[in-house]
């Protein structure tokens, strides 16, 4: 492993370590959204906290950084498998963040934004999966679940080549979620207001 590899997945991990939740609210006068509604600095908390435009901000700059980390890859001229590494340190970074005190999100939206760069049938496809699945249910714990079980058959199907660092992908945002999944198998989980 070379260090010209080290740098640029530290580089993946230290971009992910941005909290678009954090840093929106401190810009906003708001309180952590780790101390918040679900805890969790991501944008469906975000919507809670401080409405509609820091929730877009926030899935905008968590998809950002991760589409970012994938395209740095692709201008290198990294292959698939190179650049779907990349994708699990931002996702990693954003999870356990360097400048928050290792406190950070579950992963969805930074994935989301990695995945169109890296295989964007296969970022497309999960993305309108989510939403329909959101659509039907309004729960974005239930969408990011059943998105994430399905990216791995879609995943070997489609790419399989990134079987290894999709199924880490999917491993760790569904560890980042079982807390929701225990809401939901006690009938507990929130729904988003129509």
């Amino acid at each position: 492993m070379s260090a010209t590899w080290l740098i640029l997945l530290l580089l993946a991990y230290l971009l992910g370590s941005v909290s678009f939740a954090v840093v929106l609210s401190r810009w906003g006068k708001l309180p952590d959204p780790r101390q918040f509604g679900s805890g969790n600095p991501g944008a469906s908390n975000m919507l809670r906290l401080g409405g509609r435009p820091l929730a877009i901000g926030t899935l905008l700059g968590d998809a950002g950084k991760g589409a970012l980390a994938v395209a740095l890859g692709t201008w290198l001229g990294l292959s698939s498998l190179q650049q779907g590494w990349l994708a699990l340190a931002v996702i990693v970074g954003h999870m356990l963040p360097l400048f928050h005190q290792f406190r950070g999100g579950k992963g969805v939206a930074t994935a989301a934004g990695a995945l169109l760069v890296l295989a964007w049938p296969l970022g497309l496809l999960c993305a309108l999966l989510w939403a329909v699945i959101f659509a039907w249910q309004r729960m974005a714990s239930l969408a990011s679940m059943f998105t994430c079980l399905a990216l791995l058959p879609l995943t070997l199907w489609l790419y399989p080549v990134l079987l290894p660092p999709i199924s880490l992908l999917v491993a760790l945002i569904l560890l980042r979620h079982r807390l929701n999944l225990g809401r939901l198998l006690t009938g507990n989980e929130p729904r988003f207001r129509r």
